[in-house]
């Protein structure tokens, strides 16, 4: 695959011989990280570890979207939804920026969901702790962020709540309260919850594929040119898929090593204002198909803007072309796929 005559960092793997467990990621050190953790536990555990150790290597990520997809091994299908959220939680309606009016960035910064997506998903089918998934990333951050360590090390003992922590709120909302015009509010980081969807195979697409099901007109070819993508799929057959974004772009907030990405949308005078709590758009290349009662297929396309329409081009020539074939149509882009049998497990790309 080629971007612009310039080799992709994907690659497409398909003559990698098959295993009872697979992981696949856009970054190598991610899919380093999801291989290490799915030795210790299951395609859950893999996929949250991994992401947590992007989140340690990376200021952009924490404070940023991350959905997952899930499914086999009598789990269902379950989405979980943890895109930034709307701020503004019991406060007052800003008066709005006018139009031309410079508008501060602070304005910008949204709602993390991130910690809580994460911590759903090790409750409702994973099997390690938090503590414990988190344990790779906060060594990872000892070892090469220093800064970022404090953060880390919160989550792992506390969970979702650790950025209601005041230590951690109060850098926060200083970032992006009401002091520098933002709309951050303590009460926004207490409150986040994502969405946990159960959903119907029955509903699946015509493909037999599952992509997420809140994906809808408002977020349709949203920029996914930083969004990075990591799969799992372990030897009881239950396969995960995540995206997260790394952006470099945002308002850092240096007393602990991150940076808050640009999510929220500000309020403009004369406009209907975005309710706070309503999930922000941000883009989701990932699916996994069902076939023949199983999931034969977890699939994601990384790090191009338009990589949503690429997916659905793949999804759209599987059958008719293969895997490999499909993803190397694709113009641009980390293609990330591991393939399932009853049997085994088996990664078609990854970088």
């Amino acid at each position: 695959m080629n971007v612009k005559g310039r080799p992709s960092a994907g690659r497409v793997v398909g003559d990698r011989a098959p295993a009872l467990r697979a992981a696949a990621a856009s970054e190598p050190q991610i899919a380093h990280a999801a291989r290490e953790a799915l030795a210790r536990g299951n395609a859950v555990d893999a996929v949250v570890a991994a992401v947590l150790i992007a989140a340690a290597a990376s200021p952009g990520v924490l404070l940023g979207p991350v959905q997952l997809l899930v499914g086999g091994a009598g789990a269902g299908f379950v989405a979980i939804d943890g895109r930034v959220q709307q701020p503004g939680r019991n406060a007052p309606r800003p008066r709005g920026f006018l139009s031309g009016e410079a508008v501060p960035v602070a304005a910008r910064i949204g709602v993390p969901a991130m910690p809580a997506a994460l911590a759903a998903a090790l409750a409702s089918l994973g099997t390690a702790t938090l503590h414990r998934a988190a344990a790779p990333a906060v060594a990872w951050a000892k070892a090469h962020f220093p800064e970022r360590v404090r953060v880390m090390q919160a989550l792992a003992r506390r969970g979702a709540p650790a950025l209601a922590e005041n230590s951690i709120a109060d850098e926060l909302t200083a970032a992006g309260g009401r002091a520098v015009r933002g709309l951050l509010t303590p009460e926004d980081l207490a409150a986040v919850r994502p969405s946990v969807v159960h959903c119907n195979a029955k509903a699946l697409e015509a493909s037999g594929a599952l992509t997420v099901p809140w994906r809808d007109a408002e977020h349709a070819g949203t920029d996914a040119s930083h969004t990075q993508v990591v799969a799992a799929s372990d030897g009881r057959g239950l396969v995960a898929v995540a995206c997260y974004d790394a952006s470099p772009e945002g308002v850092a907030v240096p007393a602990l090593g991150i940076v808050a990405p640009w999510s929220a949308a500000p309020v403009m005078r004369g406009h209907a204002r975005v309710r706070p709590g309503h999930p922000r758009p941000a883009a989701a290349p990932i699916a996994l198909r069902l076939r023949g009662g199983i999931v034969d297929l977890a699939l994601g396309i990384a790090a191009v803007a338009d990589a949503e329409a690429a997916l659905a081009g793949v999804l759209g020539a599987i059958d008719s072309r293969g895997v490999v074939e499909a993803f190397s149509a694709v113009l641009g882009g980390r293609p990330v796929a591991i393939a399932r049998t009853a049997q085994a497990a088996r990664v078609l790309a990854s970088a």
